[in-house]
């Protein structure tokens, strides 16, 4: 007999990928800490980006300095654009919005965005 009352979660067609900067420093990786703030035009399809803004800590300031990377971001799906950058134990990860399998995969431009994050957080660290 089935659920009367399924549940409207379950596992879900979702992935993310984490790109990960190895860091062997002991310590607080506090100043490590960023995130996109995208200024948009539009709405839903039409969406586009016109601005980003790095907010968080010390890495935050010095990715707000990078135009290239602003003009390299401002070139991305606005979904591909909101990015985090967050300390791990072992590490520190870069990584993005949640995907179906369907629109899941990294472009080589997003590639090229994460790897110049990742050259700021290995001179930092």
């Amino acid at each position: 007999m089935p659920d009367p009352n399924p549940l409207p979660w379950g596992a879900q067609d979702r992935f993310q990928a984490h790109f990960i900067v190895r860091a062997n420093r002991k310590g607080d990786y506090r100043e490590l800490v960023a995130e996109t703030k995208l200024s948009t035009t539009g709405h839903f399809g039409s969406k586009q980006l016109v601005g980003i803004t790095w907010i968080g800590s010390i890495l935050a300031d010095e990715l707000n300095k990078d135009t290239e990377l602003a003009s390299m971001i401002l070139k991305l799906p606005v979904k591909d654009a909101k990015i985090w950058v967050d300390p791990t134990k072992k590490g520190i990860r870069i990584y993005g919005k949640w995907k179906d399998s369907n629109e899941f995969g990294i472009s080589k431009e997003l590639f090229e965005v994460y790897d110049r994050i990742a050259s700021y957080i290995k001179k930092s660290i």
